[in-house]
């Protein structure tokens, strides 16, 4: 029933707001032809592009097939869990939800992020050359990044929800019980799982991937500040009403991820940052 009335609302009657969703679909079409015909080899076309998002330290990235991923092993996690957990509450029609997510659930996604702060701390200590709580593992790091994703996907997800809609569900949030995030986890969890098998065809699907997770978190949080700042916010009424700022959040969320990539690069050549290691 959700998604025959999705289908219904994603195809209106008025032609002018038709056709701005296919130009957002044309805008996405050419960003990645543009992409696809950009020179370099995909890893370092990936590398480029999320240069400004990530640490990108080659110790504490995962290599698939002998190529380092383009982004660490916290931030493919963290990348992974949003858009796993984002992905999973659209399809369960959960971003109308305006409901503010009960105790118990917020008590988990603060966990969630503590764990991460914890394992980012212990890795900071061996840095310092400083006695350590533990062991520091990549495989702890995709971990608590995954669950660090998945808060960020439910914020992101509640915050869309309760600044878009003229009329949203208030009687149900977009997390209601501790267990439904098993879901986006157990997904998350999955996804992640295959980044720690060394099959060359993986690299492929999780270096784009990981550009695509990035673009996304930013286009929805650019969703999220352009309609607050222009008539947009508590307005729409389908998804159709979307298109307008959808496309100028699309165009930000990629200038946004470019500008930090340049800026990071013009950093390392002015003032001889050295790589990380």
């Amino acid at each position: 029933m959700y998604m025959s009335r999705l289908i219904q609302e994603l195809h209106p009657t008025n032609r002018s707001a038709d056709r701005r969703l296919h130009f957002v679909a044309g805008i996405a079409t050419l960003a990645l032809a543009t992409f696809v015909l950009a020179p370099g080899d995909l890893a370092s076309k990936t590398h480029m592009a999320l240069h400004g998002l990530c640490a990108q330290r080659p110790s504490h990235s995962l290599q698939i097939g002998g190529s380092t991923l383009p982004m660490d092993s916290r931030m493919t996690g963290i990348y992974i869990g949003a858009l796993a957990t984002v992905t999973w509450l659209f399809a369960a029609g959960r971003l109308r939800s305006t409901r503010v997510p009960s105790r118990s659930v917020l008590s988990l996604l603060v966990l969630f992020v503590l764990a991460l702060a914890v394992d980012g701390f212990n890795a900071l200590l061996i840095d310092l050359r400083l006695p350590t709580l533990y062991e520091p593992s990549n495989i702890l790091r995709i971990a608590t990044g995954m669950l660090t994703g998945t808060a960020l996907g439910v914020a992101l997800a509640h915050l869309f929800a309760s600044s878009m809609w003229a009329g949203g569900d208030r009687e149900l949030a977009v997390v209601t019980r501790p267990v439904e995030l098993l879901a986006p986890i157990g997904v998350s969890a999955a996804i992640s799982g295959l980044a720690l098998v060394d099959l060359p065809l993986l690299y492929a699907p999780f270096a784009v991937g990981l550009l695509v997770a990035a673009v996304g978190v930013f286009w929805l949080l650019a969703i999220i500040v352009l309609a607050l700042l222009s008539d947009r916010g508590w307005s729409c009424r389908t998804w159709a009403d979307l298109a307008p700022v959808a496309l100028t959040a699309f165009v930000a969320a990629i200038v946004i991820v470019s500008a930090l990539a340049v800026m990071r690069l013009a950093a390392e050549q002015l003032f001889g940052v050295p790589k990380l290691t």
